[in-house]
């Protein structure tokens, strides 16, 4: 107890603040209460202070405003390290007035620059090492995660040399694939240029004020102004023809053997055989000499003439004819006798006259040629004729043309067969007059026969022939008694 006491005693002397508690609410001299407590005089606001700093930085970590554990590596901040890595937090002093002068004169951190991926523009300050590490701010707009392009260049010109995002040279990346001022300027539609500049689709090329392709413009083949003779520019080449070719289409061709384009262009032949513009042996030439001039006709007589004319498988015959000095009324006849025929077999025929002189030219384009009796023709004539058609007329039967030559038994001259036998030549000469006899067909399965009945009666002007070509291909089909009337050669 004596202890007891005596240590009371001490806390008495040395320690009067500790019994306030005890001896009511004043406090010693030197001491005023603060708290529920007696402090020494004067430092009780400073203690209120201290609370109210402490209290805040309690708040503030309970709020999650601050990172507790944020804080500035002494090595990074000396070398100016990564931004955006830590984020300084200033100092919070719970001293008095002048740290809170400091922390006022600190700049705002709301407006700091943003670290993101697009490199800072070339005119911003550099951060000084030494200086605080940049405060990361994110824009509310923006998604979690996305950095705001805040120093992105805005509204700037288009980049020539670089590539945009979908790969079109001249563009912005981001310009959404819209043309670039480089390509605003062209239409490919018409080969024109909105500025007035002509501009051509490849593989066309300027030539005077014109867009052209030189590889088959006959006006500027391979040039420009390199005109082509022949009309025709292969792969910008001329096309050159030689003197006895012909332009046809896009090539050169020789109408006088070319089997393609034998005697015109476009005209092939079959068996592809072409001679001076004919088709060789296109079909079976025929050379028909018929003792009738038709002055007078009949049915029966009528069919042997237009069986000949028939023979060729055309429809419509293409039919030359010469008048020359015949009988009007025995041209009547004939063209009566073979429209009769046309009518019961249903074959046509188109009828060109020609005179003597165009007979070579005509036959190139001609299926049969027909001479009418030459009644009034005298043998000088007749040679002549034949002297002149000769030619034309071998090329003709030999590619597979028909002549029909009509006879008389006519007292002014010998023959009208002297024709054919001076051209063809064709061993025959006119025989004696075989008016009013009963004519036999002798080849009844021939072409020539085709709706004949056995006989018929030979009308007048009616003529035979003496025949003395010998080759095999000569057939008398009518005959009176044993002297021919119809005959044919075969080429």
């Amino acid at each position: 107890m004596n202890a007891r006491r005596w240590l009371a005693c001490l806390a008495l002397l040395f320690f009067p603040a500790c019994l306030d508690s005890v001896v009511g609410t004043e406090c010693a001299t030197g001491y005023s209460p603060c708290r529920g407590v007696c402090v020494a005089a004067g430092t009780c606001a400073a203690l209120d202070g201290a609370s109210e700093a402490d209290a805040g930085i309690e708040e503030a970590l309970d709020g999650g405003d601050l990172d507790a554990s944020a804080t500035v590596d002494e090595s990074t901040s000396e070398t100016g390290a990564e931004a955006g890595t830590l984020v300084e937090v200033p100092a919070i002093d719970a001293g008095g007035p002048a740290d809170a002068k400091k922390n006022q004169d600190r700049p705002a951190q709301d407006d700091a620059p943003v670290q993101g991926d697009a490199p800072a523009p070339n005119d911003a300050p550099a951060l000084d090492d030494t200086g605080p590490v940049p405060i990361l701010a994110v824009d509310a707009a923006q998604d979690q995660g996305e950095a705001v392009d805040a120093l992105a260049p805005v509204d700037g010109p288009p980049c020539v040399d670089c590539v945009d995002a979908e790969g079109s040279d001249g563009g912005n990346a981001d310009d959404g694939g819209g043309a670039s001022f480089m390509d605003a300027s062209v239409d490919d539609a018409d080969n024109t240029a909105v500025d007035g500049a002509l501009v051509c689709v490849d593989p066309q090329v300027i030539c005077n004020d014109q867009c052209v392709d030189e590889s088959v413009d006959p006006e500027n083949c391979g040039n420009c102004d390199n005109i082509c003779a022949s009309g025709v520019c292969l792969v910008g080449s001329c096309l050159v023809c030689q003197a006895e070719e012909s332009v046809c289409g896009q090539e050169c061709a020789n109408l006088a053997t070319d089997p393609d384009n034998c005697g015109s262009c476009g005209t092939p032949c079959t068996n592809g055989l072409c001679s001076s513009g004919q088709c060789e042996a296109a079909g079976t030439g025929h050379a028909i000499v018929i003792g009738h001039d038709y002055l007078k006709n009949r049915p029966d007589i009528n069919r042997v003439l237009g069986n000949a004319v028939f023979l060729w498988p055309v429809n419509p015959v293409r039919l030359l004819v010469y008048e020359g000095s015949a009988n009007a009324t025995a041209i009547a006849g004939a063209n009566a006798a073979i429209a009769q025929v046309a009518s019961a077999t249903g074959r046509q025929s188109v009828r060109t006259a020609a005179a003597a002189a165009d007979v070579p030219n005509l036959l190139a384009s001609t299926d049969v040629f027909l001479i009418y009796g030459q009644e009034l023709a005298n043998d000088a004539t007749l040679l002549q004729l034949g002297s002149d058609w000769s030619a034309a007329l071998v090329a003709f039967v030999n590619s597979g043309g028909t002549v029909v030559l009509l006879d008389g038994a006519y007292p002014g001259n010998n023959g009208t067969c002297q024709i054919l036998a001076q051209a063809i030549p064709f061993q025959i000469a006119r025989g004696v007059s075989v008016t009013g006899d009963a004519c036999t067909v002798v080849a009844r399965g021939d072409a020539l026969a085709t709706g004949l009945p056995k006989t018929y009666l030979c009308e007048k002007n009616s003529t035979s022939f003496v025949v003395t070509d010998s080759s095999a291909n000569v057939m008398s089909v009518v005959q009176d008694v044993d002297q021919t009337v119809v005959v044919r050669k075969l080429f």
